[in-house]
């Protein structure tokens, strides 16, 4: 098989996790997870755990906005985001093969997501991305037109009064 990034060598065998078989380019280092080994693999799989976000530094490539060629189909692969702590994206065929760019495997690991990869190609998974950003610029407005010190105080208050029985007379008790 071809490496998805254009005029690199082939793909060679690789053992990603035990059971789990894929290829590895020599040259760029990406993996490539064939659809029928990641199911097999995770048909062995113990029950789903938690989610860990990576501690580590997030993985950087030179080939990240490159486009993915399926070593399979000849197609080009789309990208997902990842999300849950981890700002990078990985590459799906219509295969359902997935293509992981350097340091993309170790990262993954590291936040304990290796194991729910599909999910990550699923509505849910992407629309959870997307409020997560959404809150999270909201967020930096906030902070941005209130100041650090009011921002941590009122989202303090924010928190406290969430579910404090006189929550009603105290937000009167600020509008008045």
């Amino acid at each position: 098989m071809q490496s998805p990034i254009g005029n690199h060598p082939q793909l060679q065998p690789v053992t990603l996790e035990e059971g789990l078989q894929a290829y590895v380019c020599p040259e760029t280092h990406g993996h490539w997870i064939p659809a029928k080994n990641y199911w097999e693999w995770q048909r062995h799989l113990p029950a789903a755990t938690n989610h860990h976000p990576s501690v580590h530094s997030e993985p950087t490539s030179d080939f990240e906005d490159t486009v993915k060629v399926c070593p399979e189909s000849g197609t080009i692969m789309t990208r997902y985001k990842v999300g849950h702590g981890l700002d990078f994206r990985i590459d799906r065929s219509v295969t359902g093969g997935i293509w992981l760019d350097p340091g993309e495997w170790e990262a993954l690991l590291a936040g304990n997501l290796h194991h729910e990869l599909h999910l990550v190609f699923t509505t849910q998974w992407q629309k959870a991305i997307r409020e997560e950003h959404k809150s999270a610029a909201h967020e930096a407005m906030l902070r941005s037109r209130l100041g650090d010190e009011l921002f941590t105080k009122v989202a303090a208050l924010r928190e406290e009064l969430a579910s404090h029985p006189a929550r009603p007379v105290a937000l009167a008790f600020l509008q008045s």
